[in-house]
């Protein structure tokens, strides 16, 4: 069996952090897949979809450390069309993955104590974003 749906989620603007653990579980108890995958893929290139804990300590961490890596106001090829100046979003977006698989065992998500689904998007402006979802199994 393959099941298939698209989220639409609004993460923010700037730097944010968003926790769809809740979405993705619901989605999956639809199924009624008992045991399988599922894939999540976060379909932008100014984000990533990863697993962590979302506590505030360490979105603060992640936070700073992606600005270390890619400041927010360094100078960008991507803004010499000066069209957009997200440049910093494309390039935090290539550090981390745009998809993840976690397994299903009886109907239910395979994460540990503190993982959870996380979207993270660094685009400027608060625009509507999707995560495809895709459960496989029986």
């Amino acid at each position: 069996m393959v099941v298939s749906q698209t989220l639409e989620v609004y993460p923010g603007a700037g730097f944010a952090v968003q926790n769809i653990t809740h979405l993705v579980n619901a989605f999956v108890a639809s199924t009624k897949v008992q045991q399988g995958q599922l894939i999540a893929f976060y379909k932008h290139t100014t984000g990533s979809i990863i697993i962590g804990e979302h506590e505030g300590g360490i979105v603060a961490d992640l936070e700073e450390t992606l600005e270390n890596l890619a400041p927010t106001d360094g100078a960008y090829h991507h803004h010499l069309r000066e069209v957009d100046f997200n440049g910093f979003a494309h390039i935090r977006a290539a550090l981390m993955p745009t998809s993840i698989v976690i397994p299903i065992y009886d109907g239910e998500l395979v994460l540990g104590t503190h993982q959870e689904i996380l979207v993270v998007d660094s685009q400027p402006e608060e625009i509507a974003r999707y995560v495809f979802l895709q459960v496989t199994g029986e």
